[in-house]
């Protein structure tokens, strides 16, 4: 079952991730039992990937972490609404969304948009023929029927959260306090100022910019965002 992942922050001010992982899991386990998985976030904060709803529900009212010798205060939050998020492509521009919707309610769809996008010979923004799905079950269904057109549904993966500030993952510019790096090639300047010969990614050093998706920082925050 695809459940949605949950992030913890430290509210003591040492990052969790900084804490022994085999004190982190012994404290999960002892307040939720048995869970998928656990990762770091660049932030310092953890994802937490849950069994069950069960299982979310007790993560998300949990205010506290310890093992008896130590405790740390938390605050824990889901990434998402609940329901999986799902994505079918070439669906034609004559079908309204009051009909998607019409046509999808009784499916399990909760709420229908489809994408929009700027052409390359105009600054106005057009329907696009590919549409988002809010479903209001855990899983993401492999096909929906719209009228007698059958369409297969993908799982839609949100891009991670990159700041434009230091480029680095995880939070944005406003709550930046890292230094600011050139996208293009890592120096302590903007973008607009860049006069580098060759690219180098601020986060892999790679190269590559950091906006390029063969980064495998990239890569890694695109994953974590699927748990």
């Amino acid at each position: 079952m695809d459940l949605l992942p949950v992030v913890l922050e430290s509210k003591t001010g040492r990052e969790l991730k900084a804490y022994s992982p085999v004190f982190i899991h012994n404290c999960l386990e002892k307040c939720i039992g048995s869970y998928n998985g656990c990762s770091p976030l660049r932030n310092g904060n953890l994802i937490v990937k849950c069994c069950s709803v069960q299982q979310m529900t007790a993560l998300l009212q949990c205010t506290k972490m310890t093992d008896g010798a130590v405790s740390v205060k938390i605050a824990a939050v889901s990434m998402r609404p609940l329901g999986a998020r799902g994505v079918i492509y070439n669906v034609p521009l004559d079908i309204s969304t009051d009909d998607l919707v019409a046509c999808l309610a009784s499916q399990g769809v909760k709420s229908v948009k489809r994408f929009r996008f700027k052409s390359s010979d105009s600054s106005e923004l057009k329907d696009s023929k590919s549409v988002f799905l809010q479903f209001d079950t855990a899983v993401v269904p492999g096909e929906v029927k719209i009228g007698y057109l059958f369409f297969r549904v993908k799982q839609h993966v949100p891009r991670p959260l990159r700041c434009f500030k230091c480029n680095r993952y995880g939070h944005v510019a406003g709550h930046c306090r890292g230094k600011l790096r050139c996208s293009m090639c890592s120096g302590e300047h903007n973008n607009s100022e860049c006069s580098a010969a060759a690219p180098k990614c601020p986060n892999c050093e790679g190269g590559h910019s950091a906006n390029d998706k063969i980064c495998p920082i990239y890569k890694r925050e695109t994953e974590i965002l699927k748990l």
